[in-house]
């Protein structure tokens, strides 16, 4: 089985529960590892057209981050999840993690994040 991963990918974006978030962006890194059998052709042939497009996915997830707006970062990986499984019939899975750099916490100096992981068959 193969993987691709895109790991870190960093976000300012106006995401969150507050007034105070949907007009100011903050940061938000995304990982998404997909589970695919398409990489396997791509592993044997060193053809690019066998490959899943990264550059792509990357694109369709800066979309859902920067022309998108929610409240819940829980939401925002479902939807990353989901959209990559539709738009990608050869994937088989996908683990989104959406990391909120600096979540508006008193007295907090760590990060907040949330996984969701959405099967082919959805």
């Amino acid at each position: 089985m193969f993987y691709l991963n895109l790991n870190q990918m960093a976000f300012m974006a106006k995401h969150g529960v507050l007034a105070s978030e949907k007009l100011t962006a903050q940061k938000f890194l995304v990982d998404v590892k997909i589970e695919t059998d398409q990489i396997v052709t791509a592993a044997v042939t060193d053809h690019i057209d066998d490959a899943l497009n990264y550059v792509a996915i990357y694109e369709l997830i800066q979309d859902i981050m920067l022309n998108q707006q929610y409240d819940l970062i829980e939401t925002i990986a479902m939807k990353i999840a989901t959209t990559l499984v539709k738009t990608y019939p050869v994937v088989i899975s996908v683990d989104t993690k959406v990391t909120k750099v600096n979540p508006p916490i008193d007295g907090f100096i760590g990060t907040v994040s949330c996984e969701y992981c959405a099967f082919g068959s959805e």
